[in-house]
Parts: structure tokens; sequence; C-alpha cells
């Protein structure tokens, strides 16, 4: 890994630079780089501040922060460097004309990271960021927004786990464009294209992302009638660094979807209105072990009424036409790879639900509902009902706020005799105390029968709570929470996550923070990490799966001893453990942080020190430990 980063560090030099490092070595380069920016980052910082250009019919402002320092970085796997650098941030705004006929706004950034701006990249990130608007307030309003980014810092998730980190290239681009003429027909596009290249600290691997996506809208009011049509299409490929198994070949995906349809609503009596919908989608998905195809037809009908304030009832409907397609499209909006879904020939479903609800008094409410689903998959049809009420209620207690909701059901489902109780509860409470002391808890709980097929129930159970103290300069903060879901027919389909946090702070001069998080469940590969199945386990492929559990922590601490100075400290460790088709691995990721800051003038003394140690068991390398540092100055600048 080391080798791409000195050949990276040579070509931010641009032409000048390639043939001066061919000739001598990056040495040479740096020589150049040295004396060359140094004199012009001495200028910017001695430059005076100005006002707005005037351009003929262009109005324009640039501001923006030069740096200057010694910084240096070495590691275990990178060649060490230390070196005079400049770098800086800058912020060209302006418009021609009228701001409303074009304005835009332009950031480049050059040589920014943790140790030396707001940048979070441990190794010095470049790029620029632009977003412009054409024609605003008129009936044609459109934008463009593009950004490009070298050698900044991403993430592999983990849920429930401080993120893994990456680093690597990126870049998108969106153009959004509107017609709204009076009495026409609206029109809206918006095409945003995405791509990036990233290594993952620690590994030998390298992923890339390719993303695009374009979607149109039209509105139109006719008799009373609000009419809308939309059109999506989209697409990627990745290629995904195989990190959690023991081989380092990247697992190659693409997937594509388009989906378009057509809503009206309309106003109804008793302060009623209705909205139906019908949507055609269709996708196709390719990855190393096949690929999986299809499309589906959805129509849905809803109509709500408010006979009176306290009075409220209504009935809506859902139609599919392909269950195995509507369970893989849920995996790809959630950013996984959807795997073959095959519930046989012809599968569908229907749903049906009625609710009422009455103000009883002004803080209950009852409620009211009755369910009808059926579905056909696997040669079989199936069926549930569920009807039930409940009660909603708030009021001041014992000087705090407290609500809960309860709901029962009665379930049947047409493969079993027996029917089942189906509850719905949550319990919150919180008050706050004339000593400076301030508490609150909450608590919930479900179980019924989940609505993507009738034959599994699903559970769920949560809890949350948070105190707070201050003792007239001095401050504590201290809270958790807890959730566990679960299918209660299938043993170990669960997931779980916990988490602790606490801070101290004594006004200005100190603030200390400690974080803990544990999860632990079932996940599918994504994109650039992995995340929760969101359709019932037992349907996805055994060898799909990724078993995943781990813990993450972290402290912090930041202080202002005097006016315009501000230093901070930070630690962060990231430890789990994946078993995918058997194969088990163990990964872990270590960050510190420390950055100091002090402002007079309009200069800054600037510095920091970062540290990086992350290792992956199934990539056979020693983890990778990366360090760097830095010291300089900066001035702000408003050059016009």
């Amino acid at each position: 890994m080391g080798a791409p980063l000195q050949s990276r560090r040579c070509g931010e030099l641009g032409e000048l630079g390639a043939e001066l490092a061919s000739w001598s070595g990056c040495q040479v380069a740096a020589i150049v780089r040295k004396s060359g920016w140094a004199l012009f980052g001495l200028l910017l910082l001695t430059l005076p501040a100005a006002g707005q250009l005037e351009i003929g019919q262009f109005s324009n402002q640039l501001s923006g922060t030069a740096s200057f320092g010694y910084n240096g970085d070495y590691g275990n796997d990178i060649t060490s460097s230390h070196s005079l650098g400049f770098g800086g941030t800058g912020t060209l705004s302006g418009y021609y004309y009228n701001p409303n006929f074009l304005s835009y706004t332009a950031t480049p950034y050059y040589n920014q990271n943790r140790d030396n701006s707001a940048y979070q990249s441990i190794s010095n990130a470049s790029g620029v960021n632009f977003t412009s608007s054409i024609f605003a307030g008129s009936h044609f309003p459109g934008s463009i927004n593009f950004a490009k980014a070298y050698n900044s810092e991403g993430n592999y998730s983990i849920p429930g786990v401080a993120n893994y980190t990456t680093h690597g290239d990126s870049q998108n681009f969106g153009i959004n464009w509107a017609e709204l003429l009076p009495g026409w027909p609206t029109l809206s596009a918006y095409f945003q294209e995405e791509s990036g290249q990233y290594s993952i600290y620690g590994t030998n691997s390298d992923g890339t992302t390719h993303n695009h996506s374009l979607n149109l809208r039209s509105s139109y009011t006719l008799e009373g009638f609000s009419l809308m049509g939309f059109f999506s299409d989209g697409g990627g490929h990745s290629e995904t660094p195989e990190i959690l198994e023991n081989s380092t070949p990247a697992e190659a995906s693409s997937s594509s979807s388009r989906a378009y349809g057509f809503t009206a609503s309309h106003s109804l009596p008793w302060r009623g209105a209705f909205t139906a919908t019908a949507t055609h989608s269709e996708f196709s998905s390719y990855y190393d072990e096949g690929s999986n195809s299809g499309s589906v037809n959805t129509y849905t009908a809803m109509s709500v009424f408010q006979p009176t304030n306290k009075f409220h009832f209504g009935v809506s409907s859902s139609y599919s036409d392909n269950l195995s397609s509507s369970l893989s499209l849920a995996v790809l909006s959630a950013g996984g790879v959807a795997p073959a879904e095959n519930l046989g020939p012809g599968s569908h479903s229907l749903d049906v639900t009625g609710n009422a609800s009455y103000s009883i008094l002004a803080n209950l409410q009852g409620l009211a509902f009755a369910d009808h689903r059926e579905q056909y998959f696997l040669g079989e049809n199936y069926g549930a009902d569920s009807y039930g009420g409940g009660v909603t209620y708030w009021r001041l207690l014992w000087g705090g706020s407290f609500n809960s909701a309860l709901s029962l059901s009665d379930n049947t489902v047409s493969t079993s005799s027996q029917n089942s109780l189906g509850i719905s509860s949550t319990v919150n409470y919180n008050r706050r105390f004339n000593d400076g002391w301030a508490f609150g808890i909450g608590f919930g709980y479900a179980q019924n029968v989940q609505t993507l097929l009738v034959t599994y129930t699903t559970s769920n159970y949560s809890g949350t709570g948070h105190v707070r103290k201050r003792w007239g300069k001095f401050g504590w903060s201290g809270g958790g929470s807890y959730s566990s879901t679960l299918l209660t027919q299938v043993a170990g389909q669960s997931n779980d996550s916990k988490s602790f946090n606490t801070s101290i702070n004594y006004t200005h001069w100190v603030t200390a923070s400690g974080n803990y998080g544990r999860s632990d469940g079932t996940a599918l590969q994504g994109v650039i990490g992995l995340v929760q199945t969101p359709v019932p386990q037992p349907l996805v492929p055994g060898s799909d799966l990724i078993l995943f559990n781990g813990s993450s922590y972290s402290f912090s601490l930041s202080s202002s001893p005097v006016r315009q100075m501000s230093i901070g400290v930070s630690y962060a460790k990231s430890i789990s453990d994946n078993n995918t088709a058997g194969i088990l691995t163990s990964n872990n990721s270590k960050m510190i942080n420390a950055v100091f800051n002090y402002q007079f003038r309009k200069m800054y003394l600037n510095g920091g020190y970062s540290n990086l140690v992350q290792g992956f068991s199934a990539s056979g390398l020693p983890a990778e430990n990366i360090s760097s540092f830095y010291i300089g100055i900066s001035r702000w600048f408003n050059l016009f």
C-alpha cells in the first residue's frame, strides 16, 4: 500500500512533479513543492481583506483559509515522509446579472486532514465542491452540483458497531430541472451519478462503486383530481473487498431497477380524501454466485374521513402480483445484493386494513382496527386475520410528562388451528427537577404476525433511559438503550444492540465523554459494508448470510482554557467477529486523534496527531499502523 500512496503524492504535483520524480525521485519534486508553495502560502498569509469584485454582470466574493506548516507521516506499510507543506480551503461565490438568474458556489480544498482542518481524513485530502442554480424563483428553475475528492476518508459499516476506515477517490455529479408553468402540468427531472474507488486500511483488496439514477415527476390538477405520474431508472456496479472471508479478490455485483406509476387523489365528504396509486417495478441483479431479475405491479388505495374533530376512520388496501420480486426489491432498497427469492410461480399478496380512532378525553384516545391478508406462494394459499383495539394516554404526572400506548389483537392464520395474541405497547416518562436533575425512561414491546410473510411471527422490545444533572458550572449526563428483534419460530434469528454514553463538563474548561456499543445478528453484504436483512431470514440462502457480533467504545476530552483556544483528544476502538458460510474472521480498528487551535487576529496556530491501527484476519496481513502529525499556521482571508 506504500507505493500507491507515494505515487499519489507525486501525482499531486502535476506534470512538472511527475517529470522531476522520474528524473530523481519524489525528493526533488518535494523541494519544488516546498519552495513554490511556501512562497505562495506566505504571500496569501500577508494579503489584506478586500471587498466584493464586480466584472461586468458578474459579482463575486472569494474567501478562504491558507495554511503553511510542517507535517509528517509514518507507518508499517507506507514510506515515511517529513516535509514543509502548503494547504488551504477557499470559497468562491457569486452570481451573474441577478442572484435569481445564475448563482454559484465553488469550494476547493487542498492538503486537508483531521490534523490541520475540519476534514475528517487521516491522509491529506484534496478536492472541490461546486453548486449552481439557474432561474431560481422562475417557472423553469434548475441546479447543478459537482464534487470531486482525492484521498479522502470513508467508512465500511457493520450494524451497531463503529465504522471501519477506508480511503480513496470519489466523484459525483447531479443536475435538477423543473417546469412550473401555471395551468400546465408540472415536470421535474433529477439526474445523479456517483463513482468512487477505495481501499480498506489493513487489507490488500480495493473496492469500486458506480451508481446512477434518473427521476422524473409530473403533476396536474383536473376537475378536482390531483394527478401525479413518476418514472425512475437507476443502477450501479460495485466491487466489494472480501475482507470477511479468507480470500482477497473483490466480489463484483451489478444491479439495475426501473419503476413508473401514477397517483390520483380527490377530496371526499366528511372532510375526507381518497388516494390511489399504481406502480410497475422491475429489476435485475448480477453477482458472483448467480443472478436475479423480476418485475412486480403494486396497487394501493386509501380513504380517510374525519366526520367530527374527535372521530377519524379510514380504510386502505394493497395488492402485489409478485411476492418474490417484492422481497428482492426490499433487499435492493436496503443497499444489499438481492438473492434469488423463489416463492414459486404466481406468488402474490393482498392486504386490506380498516382503522378508527376517537378522542374520549383531551388526553385519552381509543382506537380499533381490523386487517385481512392473503398470500399465495410455494403453491399454497395463506391467510391471516387480525382485529383488535387499544388506547393512547398522556398526562402530567409527579411533576413530569407521561405518555403510553397499548394495543391488543387477535390473530388467526389459515395454516394454524390456534389463535395468537398480538400486543404492542410503549411507555415513556420524562421529568425535570428544580435542583438541576432531569431524567427520562422509555420501554416498548411488540409481537405480531409480520406483514411480508404471514407464516412467521416477529417480536421486538426496546428500552431507553437518560439522566442529567447540573451543579452550577458543573454538569453530568448519562444514558443507554437496548433493542432486540427476532423471528419467534426460527431459533437464533435475532438482532440485538445496546449502547451506553456518559459525559461531564465544567464550563468551557473541560468536557469529557465516553460511549460504548455492542451489536450482533445477521446481515447481508452491501456495497460499502454490511446491511441488516430486511426480509424474513429463512428466505435468504445461508451462504449469503453473515453472522456478526461486535463492540466499540470511544472516549473524548476537550478544553478551551483561554479565549480563542481549543484542545481536543479522542480515542475509539472497534472489535467485531463475523461468520460467513462457516468461516470465522476477526476484525479490529483503533483511532487516536489530538488537535489544538489558537486564533490571534486572523491568524491560527494549529496542529494535531492521528494514529490508525486496523486489521482483518481474513486478509492474512498484519494490522496496518499509520500515524501522521502537523504543526503550522493558517490565515483566514477575504480577497474580494
